[in-house]
């Protein structure tokens, strides 16, 4: 694990072109999708994986500390990603079947509640290090906090 860092393929982004100024979003959408976004596959799973190593015959406490943390941050990914279809005016929240009594929240309380999910998200990805770096020996690599 020590100097793995280096053997790790770089991350792809895509760059900045003059056409991008021209569009509404700095072409910050394009770049996005072509880089391959958040993808629960790409980094849940992956957590999800890492923590079931530490488990032989039986489930250890650290892989279900692990596997918890994995299915918080899947819960605020969730949530993250209603928000962002309701600000895009993509689905209603709120109301009975979101059809009677919903009232459309605006774009600042929307904002609030991202802020909160991702101060939220932050601390189950900060408890998953501590959980995945405490008794790691000494000659293996920590992994980083936010």
């Amino acid at each position: 694990m020590i100097g793995q860092e280096s053997r790790l393929p770089p991350l792809i982004r895509p760059k900045k072109q003059k056409s991008d100024l021209a569009k509404i979003d700095g072409g910050l959408a394009e770049r996005a999708a072509k880089a391959g976004g958040f993808s629960d596959a790409r980094v849940l799973v992956a957590c999800e994986l890492y923590g079931g190593s530490f488990s032989d015959n039986s489930i250890t406490a650290k892989t279900k500390s692990l596997k918890t943390q994995v299915e918080n941050l899947r819960k605020v990914v969730e949530e993250m990603n209603l928000i962002a279809r309701e600000a895009l005016g993509e689905v209603r929240g709120g109301g009975i079947l979101g059809i009677v009594g919903s009232k459309t929240p605006s774009p600042g309380e929307l904002s609030k509640t991202i802020r909160q999910l991702y101060a939220e998200g932050g601390n189950y990805w900060n408890q998953y290090i501590f959980a995945a770096n405490d008794g790691l020996p000494p000659q293996l690599a920590k992994l980083p906090y936010l």
